[in-house]
Order: structure tokens, then sequence, then C-alpha cells
């Protein structure tokens, strides 16, 4: 206890895993997991991340909510993205995606991981996405994610 607050936080350090699914709905869904497994040198230069992502999205954050995983264990936080433009790639069926970042914060609880993109509603952003294996994920984490 630090001042009358209780402060707890979860760090995941090395991890690098992005699972991509399809909602019964046929949304598309990112699952994130960060660490300064997933940032290399060159995420600091835009046109390298640009260059190597498979698809440049940009939209608008629809929803953002913080959720309690059903083992009650783990906080992760959904974030729906309307997508207006795609810079690069081949679009999706459906205008929207989801993505599952770990962190966030329930009721008194914030769980923070390093190296996440935070993401508000209202805002524009454009995304750096990456396909691997038929998986996606965010590209360079943080990094691959811009406010517009």
């Amino acid at each position: 206890m630090i001042f009358g607050l209780t402060i707890v936080a979860i760090a995941i350090v090395g991890i690098s895993i992005s699972i991509w699914s399809t909602s019964s709905d046929g949304q598309i869904i990112v699952r994130q997991s960060g660490g300064a497994g997933s940032l290399i040198e060159e995420c600091g230069n835009r046109s390298y991340i640009t260059e190597t992502a498979d698809y440049i999205i940009e939209g608008t954050i629809e929803h953002v909510e913080s959720k309690w995983d059903e083992a009650h264990t783990n906080i992760f936080t959904y974030t729906d993205l309307h997508i207006e433009t795609y810079v690069k790639g081949t679009p999706f069926q459906d205008d929207t995606l989801q993505i599952v970042t770990p962190g966030g914060t329930v009721d008194d609880l914030t769980s923070s991981v390093e190296d996440q993109p935070i993401f508000h509603e209202g805002k524009s952003v454009r995304i750096y996405f990456v396909e691997e294996n038929g998986e996606f994920s965010i590209f360079c984490s943080q990094m691959g994610v811009e406010e517009l």
C-alpha cells in the first residue's frame, strides 16, 4: 500500500503471441500479447514498419472494454475497430475487427503489460498488421499503431 492506494501490476516480459480467429458472426479477432520480445530495433523506423506490414488499416475505435478472463486470473482489453480504409492489403469481408490485448482496468485493479497499444474510443488510428500462418498481429506492438 502506497499513500493509501493499493497498486497491483502484472508484467509479461519477452512473450509475443498472436492468434487470429473469426467469431461466430464472422468478425476478425486479433489476440495480441507483447513484451520486449515483439520489438526489434527496426521498429523505430516508420518506413520499415510500412514496408514489412502485410496490412495497413485506418479506422475509428468504436468501443474499448476491459474484462476478466473466464478463470478470473487475467485482465484483457477488447477493442472494436471500424475499418474505413485499407492503405495496404486485401480487404476483409467485414468492416470491423476486434483487437484483444493483455492488461486493462477492471473495478479498482489495473493490470499493465509493457509495449501494448492503448486504444481510446472515438479516436482515429492507423494500424500495421502482419499475417503469419493465417494469424494476424499488430506489427511492432505499440509502434504499429498511430493516432491520426
